[in-house]
């Protein structure tokens, strides 16, 4: 299986296609390419949501499975 190498010349052509707030998004990814390597699971509470649920990461087999909470 090969992998297509997109060329320089496609990748400014598709830029050229993205509105002003897309540019931007893509400036701070590639900005974050530019940076110390990260292993993605350090970067994963940048996908947190608030769910309002204050015992969630003590309680989660509950919130999950329905088990029993426990006393954490």
């Amino acid at each position: 299986m090969s992998v297509s190498v997109p060329t320089k010349n496609r990748i400014l052509q598709a830029i050229d296609r993205l509105s002003p707030d897309q540019l931007a998004q893509l400036l701070e990814y590639v900005k974050g390419l530019s940076q110390e390597p990260v292993v993605p699971l350090y970067r994963i509470h940048e996908q947190a949501i608030a769910t309002g649920v204050a015992d969630l990461a003590d309680q989660h087999d509950h919130y999950l499975y329905g088990q029993d909470k426990h006393d954490a």
